[in-house]
Parts: C-alpha cells; sequence; structure tokens
C-alpha cells in the first residue's frame, strides 16, 4: 500500500536526519540516478552519517506486523554491500506509533529464505534488529 510505504520511508528518514545522517531518497530511477546510481540499486534510501559510514537502506512497511519481502535484486545488493546494507522495517504504519527495526546486514545474518525474491519473517527481524527505546 502505497501510503504504508510513504509513512515508512518517512520514519526511515526521520531516524536517519536525528542521528546526523543525510538520507537521500533512491527508490525510484529517476532519483536514483539523480544520486549518481544505476536506475534500480536495490536499496531505497542512500545515507551519509558522520565519521564517512554510506548505508545504503532498503525501507519495508507494514499497516500492522508481518513478514516483509526483499527482491532478489535487493538481495543481491544486501549481498555485494554486506555491512553497508540495512533492512529498515516499520511495523505498525496504520497506528499512530509506527516502530522501526533495523537490520545491520541482513544477507551476512542469513535472515531471509528465498521464495522468488527473499522471505524475512518478523521474528527474524526481531531478533536481529534494532529498535529505539
Amino acid at each position: 500500500d502505497a501510503e504504508v510505504e510513504a509513512i515508512a520511508m518517512r520514519v526511515a528518514m526521520a531516524h536517519e536526519e536525528a542521528r546526523g545522517g543525510t538520507p537521500r531518497n533512491v527508490s525510484t530511477a529517476e532519483l536514483a540516478r539523480a544520486a549518481g546510481l544505476q536506475d534500480y540499486p536495490g536499496f531505497d534510501l542512500v545515507s551519509e552519517r558522520l565519521g564517512g559510514e554510506e548505508r545504503a537502506i532498503e525501507v519495508k512497511g507494514r499497516a500492522g506486523v508481518g513478514d516483509v519481502e526483499i527482491t532478489e535484486n535487493e538481495w543481491d545488493q544486501a549481498h555485494n554491500l554486506r555491512g553497508r546494507y540495512w533492512l529498515y522495517v516499520v511495523f505498525d504504519c496504520a497506528t499512530p506509533q509506527p516502530r522501526l527495526v533495523r537490520v545491520p546486514d541482513p544477507w551476512g545474518k542469513q535472515i531471509g529464505k528465498p521464495l522468488g525474491g527473499v522471505i524475512v519473517g518478523d521474528e527474524a527481524i526481531f531478533d536481529n534488529g534494532e529498535e529505539d527505546e
């Protein structure tokens, strides 16, 4: 649902900005090209963090809680970028209090199971992710 995804992107960008990052939306071919990337880079945000760290962030949103699907392209980039690739899942987007869970290096943690793309269970996200207190 487009509204859920829009909420998830806003939450992810706000999180990055609150931690001194400079996130850029690269979720469409046009935005990716403008950022000097290929049309479909396999992630939604690029964030320049303090100290020169750059994160490639795939953002997924859910109205409530549930599994997320990572496409083959996204999973390939998770493999290629490893520690620079983060999965940000925003649960409860249909509520007044969305919850962001961040998973660093999801490929390295092997939290997904292939099914065309890769299905990542909500339990694996919670077990491997980081949530603000």
